[in-house]
C-alpha cells in the first residue's frame, strides 16, 4: 500500500473479527443487546471502507419468523433492503431501528444479512486485512473511546464473507409506550479522508521533535505540571480538593503518561492526539509540558481512568465494574475536566485515587515521604464522610479502602 489510513472501528468497538466484502469491513452490534416485547433497538452496521474508491453497498435483511404452516415475523423493519454509500476510504454506521411485532414470542433469534459491495473505481487498499496493532493490553485491556486505536492500531483479522448473521434475544417486557422512535434508516459518516490531515501533520511534528518532548517530560517537572493544572480546574468549577487528593490525581496522572513515555510502542498513542488537537486549534506546541496542560488534559484523563480500571482489577484479582460502566464514567470524567463543568469529588474515588494509592510507592518524589503523604490521602477520604454515606457509592468506598489499606500497609 501506498498510503495506509487509520482503523477507526477500534475506536467504536472491540472487534478482532470483522466481515468483509468487496474491501469493505462491516462489524454489526445491537443496542439494546437485549429486545423486550414491544421494545424497540438498534441494529447497527459499522462499515469501514478499505480501499481508495468510492463503495456502495446493499444489505439485505431476512427477519426471523416463529410458526410452522404460517409463520408469523417476530421483528419489525421499515426496509427490508438497505443501501449506502461510501466515499474513498470512509468510515460510517448504518442504524437501522428494529421492533418486535405483535406475533413475538419471547426467546433468541437471528437477523441474517446478506451483503453486495461495488467499488466505483480502481480497488487499491488503504487499509490493511489484518493487524497485530502495538497496544499494550496489559496496561489497557480496553481501548474503545481512548483515540489508541486509530494511532497505534489494534488486533483484527477480516472474515470475507456475503451473508452474516446478528443474534437478537428477546426477553421481558417493555414498559408502558411513550412517544414511538422513528424507524427511519440513518448513516452516519464517522470519518474520511480529510480527517487523516491533522494526525498525518500531528505524526510528523511529534517524530521530528521526539527527543526534546522525551526529554522535557521527566517525572518531576511532568508531576507538578499535572498537579497545577488539575488544582486549578477544580477551582475554576468551584469543587473544592483536599491536599492528598490533588497529590494523588498528580501521581495518577503523571504515572500514565511515564507509563507511555516509556514505552517506545506507546509514545505515539499518548502525543498524537494532543498534537493534533493543538494543530486543530492552531496552539503552539513549543512547549511540550504546557500543551500537555492546556490541550492534552483531557486525553491524559481519559488515558489515566482506563489505567486505573485495569490496576484496580490486577490487584483486586477482579473487575468490579462492567465494561459499560467503566467506559461511561471514563467519558464522564474527562468530559467535565474539559467543560469545567463541577465534577462531583465521588468520581476521583473510583477510579484515579484508587488507581494513584495503588502506583504510589512507585512514584516516589524528590523529598517526599510515602507514607506520610499517602496518609494526606487517608485523611482526605476521611472527611468525605457525608458523601460516601450514600448507599449507592458503598462498593466504591469499600474498593477504595481496602486498595489503600494495602498501600499503607506496604509503605511501613
Amino acid at each position: 500500500m501506498a498510503v495506509e489510513y487509520p482503523d477507526i472501528v477500534s475506536e467504536y468497538l472491540d472487534a478482532e473479527t470483522r466481515y468483509e466484502c468487496g474491501g469493505v469491513q462491516i462489524v454489526p452490534s445491537l443496542e439494546p443487546s437485549i429486545l423486550s416485547l414491544g421494545g424497540y433497538a438498534l441494529l447497527i452496521l459499522l462499515v469501514q471502507n478499505t480501499m481508495d474508491a468510492p463503495v456502495e453497498l446493499l444489505f439485505q435483511l431476512d427477519i426471523p419468523t416463529i410458526g410452522t404452516l404460517r409463520s408469523s415475523p417476530v421483528l419489525e423493519v421499515a426496509q427490508g433492503e438497505v443501501h449506502a454509500s461510501l466515499e474513498p476510504a470512509e468510515v460510517g454506521s448504518l442504524f437501522i431501528p428494529i421492533k418486535t411485532t405483535d406475533d413475538a414470542r419471547q426467546g433468541e433469534y437471528k437477523i441474517r444479512l446478506g451483503v453486495q459491495a461495488k467499488s466505483l473505481g480502481p480497488p487499491e487498499r488503504v487499509r490493511s486485512s489484518e493487524s497485530a496493532g502495538r497496544i499494550d493490553r496489559d496496561l489497557l485491556p480496553d481501548v474503545v473511546g481512548l483515540d489508541l486505536g486509530r494511532v497505534l492500531g489494534v488486533a483484527y483479522h477480516e472474515q470475507s464473507t456475503s451473508k452474516f448473521s446478528v443474534p437478537v434475544v428477546v426477553q421481558g417486557t417493555a414498559a408502558e409506550e411513550g412517544e414511538q422512535p422513528s424507524m427511519a434508516v440513518k448513516f452516519e459518516s464517522l470519518w474520511k479522508k480529510e480527517n487523516m490531515e491533522f494526525q498525518h501533520r500531528a505524526v510528523l511534528e511529534v517524530n521530528s521533535r521526539r527527543a526534546e518532548i522525551l526529554k522535557q517530560m521527566a517525572t518531576e517537572p511532568l508531576y507538578v505540571a499535572l498537579y497545577a493544572e488539575m488544582r486549578k480546574r477544580f477551582k475554576q468549577a468551584n469543587v473544592s480538593m483536599h491536599t492528598g487528593e490533588a497529590i494523588g490525581l498528580g501521581k495518577i496522572l503523571a504515572y500514565t503518561v511515564r507509563s507511555f513515555m516509556d514505552n517506545s510502542q506507546m509514545q505515539d498513542g499518548l502525543l498524537v492526539p494532543i498534537w493534533e488537537t493543538a494543530e486543530e486549534m492552531g496552539v503552539s506546541t513549543m512547549d511540550p509540558l504546557q500543551v500537555l496542560r492546556s490541550v492534552g488534559l483531557g486525553h491524559v484523563v481519559r488515558l489515566s481512568v482506563a489505567v486505573s480500571f485495569s490496576l484496580i482489577a490486577q490487584v483486586y484479582s477482579e473487575q468490579p465494574w462492567s465494561l459499560e460502566e467503566r467506559r461511561s464514567l471514563t467519558e464522564f470524567i474527562s468530559e467535565k475536566l474539559d467543560t469545567g463543568e463541577p465534577l462531583p469529588i465521588e468520581f476521583l474515588y473510583i477510579p484515579l485515587l484508587a488507581g494513584a494509592a495503588i502506583i504510589w510507592p512507585q512514584l516516589v518524589l524528590e523529598g517526599e515521604d510515602a507514607s506520610e503523604s499517602l496518609q494526606l490521602l487517608q485523611k482526605a477520604k476521611a472527611a468525605r464522610v457525608g458523601v460516601f454515606a450514600d448507599a449507592d457509592l458503598e462498593q466504591a468506598s469499600q474498593v477504595f479502602d481496602r486498595l489503600l489499606s494495602t498501600a499503607l500497609e506496604g509503605l511501613q
